[in-house]
C-alpha cells in the first residue's frame, strides 16, 4: 500500500511547474552565480571556483529553496480540503507519510544535485572549456571546513559535501511538513525553518561563535576552517527538534490540520 502510494505522489509531484522550479534549482542558480564570477573574481583552482559558486546568495536563499521544492504542494492539497477526499480510497497515516517521505526525498534529490553538478561543473568540466583563467595566489584558498577530504580526493570531497547540504536540506523541510500538520497558518509553519536559519546566524555571531551559525556549517566558506564535529552542533539541535516534532505530531494526531 504505502509503495503504491508513494509512486502515485511522485507522479503527482511531477508537474509541468514543479519540473521547470526544480530545473531552475539545479542549473539555473548556480549559472547565474558562475557568471557573476567570471569577471572581477581570480581563482588558484577549480575547487575554489566550486566554493565560490556555493557561497554566493546560495547561502541566503537555502531555507527558502527547500521550501518551494515540495510543500507548496501539500499546501494547495490542504487548503483545498483534498485530503478528506483521499481517506476513503488510503488510510490517513500511509496518505501522510507518503508525502513526508517524497517531500524528504524530493528535497534531498533537488539540493544534491543542485551541490554536486555544480561541484562536477566547476572540478571536471570547466577546466576543459577554459573559461576560467587559473592564476597562483598565495596561500591555500580552499582551505574551509571540509576540505579536510580533499586529502582522500576530490570526488570524495564533492560527494560528501553534498550529501551533507541535501541531509540538512531533508531536515529542514520535513521540520516545516510536520509543522504544517499542527499549525493552521501555513505562513508561520514555513517561515519557521527561515527563522531560524537566520535569526541564529545572527545569534551566532553576536555571542562570537560564527562555527556554529547554521549558514556557515552548511556552506562553511565564510569563515576559515573548522573541525568537522563543529558543523554537527546545530544539526544535533535541528535533529531533536524534528524528533519532538514528530512524536509531539503522533501524540497529537486528531489535531492536524487536513
Amino acid at each position: 500500500m504505502l509503495q503504491n502510494q508513494l509512486s502515485i505522489e511522485l507522479k503527482r509531484a511531477c508537474t509541468k511547474k514543479n519540473l521547470l522550479i526544480w530545473l531552475s534549482i539545479v542549473f539555473f542558480l548556480p549559472t547565474i552565480v558562475f557568471c557573476s564570477l567570471i569577471k572581477g573574481r581570480q581563482f588558484s583552482e577549480p575547487i575554489e571556483l566550486f566554493q565560490s559558486i556555493n557561497s554566493s546568495f546560495i547561502p541566503l536563499l537555502f531555507p527558502v529553496l527547500i521550501i518551494i521544492i515540495y510543500l507548496p504542494n501539500f499546501w494547495y492539497e490542504q487548503k483545498d480540503n483534498f485530503i478528506s477526499y483521499t481517506q476513503s480510497r488510503v488510510s490517513l497515516n500511509i496518505y501522510v507519510l507518503s508525502k513526508g517521505l517524497i517531500n524528504a526525498f524530493l528535497t534531498g534529490f533537488i539540493t544534491f544535485l543542485m551541490i554536486f553538478l555544480s561541484f562536477v561543473f566547476a572540478r571536471y568540466i570547466e577546466p576543459n572549456l577554459g573559461i576560467i583563467n587559473y592564476v597562483t595566489i598565495g596561500g591555500n584558498q580552499s582551505d574551509v571546513t571540509f576540505s579536510q577530504l580533499l586529502s582522500v580526493g576530490d570526488f570524495t570531497y564533492g560527494l560528501v559535501y553534498s550529501l551533507w547540504v541535501s541531509i540538512n536540506a531533508i531536515v529542514y523541510s520535513t521540520i516545516a511538513f510536520i509543522l504544517m500538520l499542527l499549525i493552521r497558518s501555513h505562513f508561520i509553519a514555513l517561515s519557521v525553518p527561515f527563522v531560524f536559519y537566520h535569526v541564529f546566524n545572527f545569534v551566532s555571531g553576536v555571542l562570537r561563535v560564527p562555527m556554529f551559525s547554521p549558514i556557515s556549517t552548511i556552506f562553511p566558506f565564510n569563515i576559515e576552517q573548522q573541525p568537522l564535529w563543529t558543523v554537527l552542533v546545530p544539526f544535533s539541535f535541528l535533529l531533536i527538534s524534528l524528533i519532538g516534532l514528530f512524536l509531539f505530531a503522533l501524540r497529537n494526531r486528531e489535531e492536524w490540520v487536513i
